[in-house]
């Protein structure tokens, strides 16, 4: 039988499988049983171990070293071992100064036992004796995996060296087969079909006839356009076949010590949705993560069910399934999410689009969707124009208050620096931010980057950018300016821009207050929200406000709780009242008291409150109002009006 090995490198995450790899395998041993053998290897699991679980997780996982580049850059001299050394020179650019010593000390110790380390690897997963490796790259595993191939190659040159992924989608992995030699074909965009048709042909020893396959790239047809800029075809999300998460599980079993030594718990992944549907009708100008496959497609309802199903039988082996959507698709929290029973402590991480309802998110809460990465980037509604999200920072605080009250962890970061971006916007999120502590923290705050096939990127001139390559590919590739700007995926600006200045100015400001935001959270032993600010009814109403790290107690009265409940929905003053009884002087004593505490968020004429616990019930568009709301509002008319502040402090 043919024999393949599928090769998952450094760096990615060792807690979680290659879904790519794992859906290969099955789909090999479903259409090729009786002709191949295929294995999946998971040697980043084997360096995880090597480096240990500290050192590689930050080397994987943080954004500091993505964008220098070292998970590359470690393997340059086994990708192109006749490129000259140029350790002096990266480090000169990059891990500066003393702060750094001791992690420069470990890469170069570390790139000293690489070779052996790698042999040593080769020699025990037997990769130099399959006909066919298969390498899937993308973020920091181009280097690792060049470099794995070429040592494969130089022990037995009749091994077939294939690799695909997001770093080989065109033009990138056009480049790849032009310029790598140890590579002998690159996959281009969703690869499942072409590996298939790569398969048959290698079968019957037709390999010649590769070449006229759109999507699979090699030496002979790299600079042909017809081939250099073609993607594969995308295989039907509705034929649904059980990824193979074997060796991944059986890695994890051989390396006790990684989740013996990490917080990070073993993840599996699942698949309902290819492209955005969103981005179909507004591509946000930062995204690049569709590439050339924007088109939208989603798992019918009972497929996903049927894949749900299978997931939870790995718990509590794995209890933590993730997407690898885009998007999550908007009819599941009516036809699929009432219809899971996820077993206890299993939870499913979700991307969604906001804005989402109530109802929506209780539904997804109830279904076990407990973790979601609502893509919020900005506090800010016009940096939510600059991106072109459709989003306002009314829903975006809304969602935030919503995953409080249904136990729905938000997976977000702050992102700042887009062009067109004003300082006000910095300033304004200097007063802001402390008024938010009671809510989800974002991981940091973060420069906008410049992705391949984001709008920014194809519409680069437009928006006045200047973009080159991070300058850690020059520094791990050996090839010419040209091939670099085709293989790269992140870019930089190098015109100096006010959106520059400007948020390089108040990068640092803003990145201590959401440190000190999540240190309010991270730090506390009183449970998972260690802030608040909620509107409680036992013995009256009362405010109890512990964003400051002290609970400050606030007595109010049934119209400032009508008021609030109000303001749970984006409003305006005249709106307010209208609705208010006839002397505004009361309404104006209101707002100012819940202002002046921090109380409510204020963008141009629009007010929302920030308080817990004080929904109206009445949906969730701006001036919805339920029966009860409406009561309260014909009730509040009859209350003796206040000309000093409702409150009493405790």
């Amino acid at each position: 039988m043919l024999r393949v090995a599928l090769v998952n490198m450094p760096f990615a995450a060792w807690n979680r499988p290659s879904f790519a790899l794992s859906q290969l395998s099955a789909l090999i041993q479903r259409d090729f049983r009786d002709e191949v053998s295929v294995d999946v290897h998971y040697l980043n699991v084997d360096f995880a171990e090597y480096l240990g679980a500290a050192t590689y997780e930050s080397i994987s996982e943080l954004l500091d070293h993505l964008h220098t580049g070292v998970g590359d850059w470690l393997f340059r001299d086994l990708a192109f071992p006749d490129a000259p050394d140029n350790t002096e020179e990266y480090f000169r650019r990059f891990y500066r100064g003393d702060r750094w010593a001791e992690f420069r000390n470990l890469i170069l110790e570390c790139r000293t036992s690489l070779p052996d380390v790698c042999a040593d690897l080769i020699t025990k997963h037997r990769l130099d004796e399959a006909d066919i490796v298969g390498f899937t790259s993308m973020f920091a595993q181009n280097g690792p995996s060049i470099a794995l191939a070429t040592m494969i190659k130089q022990r037995n040159p009749g091994v077939v060296t294939i690799m695909g992924g997001a770093n080989c989608e065109a033009p990138m992995g056009g480049v790849l087969a032009a310029r790598v030699p140890s590579l002998d074909y690159v996959f281009s965009g969703p690869a499942l079909d072409t590996f298939a048709t790569f398969l048959r042909y290698r079968i019957d020893s037709s390999l010649s006839e590769v070449d006229s396959v759109r999507g699979i790239l090699s030496r002979r047809n790299c600079t042909d356009p017809r081939y250099r800029d073609a993607i594969g075809t995308g295989h039907d999300i509705d034929d649904f076949f059980p990824p193979d998460y074997s060796a991944f599980l059986t890695a994890l079993a051989d390396h006790p010590t990684l989740e013996a030594t990490s917080a990070a718990e073993p993840t599996l992944f699942f698949e309902t949705s290819r492209g955005c549907w969103w981005g179909q009708r507004s591509h946000c100008t930062f995204c690049g993560l569709n590439g050339q496959s924007m088109n939208y497609r989603s798992m019918a309802a009972p497929t996903a069910l049927e894949q749900f199903n299978w997931l939870f039988t790995f718990a509590p082996t794995c209890a933590a399934f993730h997407c690898t959507d885009n998007v999550m698709p908007r009819n599941y929290t009516r036809d699929v999410f009432p219809h899971l029973t996820p077993p206890p402590g299993a939870y499913i991480y979700y991307e969604v689009k906001l804005p989402l309802s109530r109802q929506d998110m209780a539904t997804m809460a109830k279904a076990g969707v407990t973790t979601v990465q609502p893509g919020i980037e900005a506090l800010a509604t016009s940096t939510l124009r600059l991106m072109g999200k459709g989003t306002t920072v009314f829903q975006n605080l809304q969602f935030l208050k919503n995953c409080r009250e249904f136990g729905i962890e938000p997976d977000w970061n702050l992102l700042i620096g887009f062009p067109g971006e004003p300082e006000s916007v910095y300033e304004k999120y200097r007063v802001d931010l402390p008024l938010l502590t009671h809510l989800s923290p974002p991981h940091g705050v973060y420069l906008v980057r410049f992705d391949r096939f984001s709008p920014y990127f194809n519409r680069r001139h437009e928006y006045g950018l200047d973009l080159h390559p991070m300058d850690y590919y020059g520094l791990t590739y050996p090839f010419d300016v040209d091939d670099l700007a085709s293989l790269a995926y992140f870019f930089a600006d190098h015109s100096i821009a006010p959106y520059q200045v400007e948020s390089a100015k108040h990068h640092g400001v803003l990145r201590d207050l959401v440190a000190r935001w999540r240190g309010a959270w991270s730090g506390s032993t009183a449970g998972p929200a260690p802030r608040d600010l909620r509107l409680v009814g036992s013995d009256g109403w009362l405010i109890h406000d512990s964003r400051s790290g002290t609970t400050h107690t606030h007595r109010v009265d049934d119209a400032t709780v009508w008021l609030l409940r109000r303001l749970s929905s984006p409003t305006r003053p005249d709106q307010l009242a209208a609705q208010w009884p006839d002397d505004p002087a009361d309404l104006d004593v209101r707002l100012a008291w819940l202002r002046d505490h921090g109380m409510i968020f204020v963008e141009n004429d629009r007010m929302l409150s920030l308080v817990l616990g004080a929904h109206d019930g009445g949906g969730d568009q701006p001036g919805v109002e339920d029966e009860e709301t409406t009561a309260q509002a014909s009730r509040i008319r009859s209350l003796p009006l206040l000309v000093s502040p409702p409150v009493a402090r405790t």
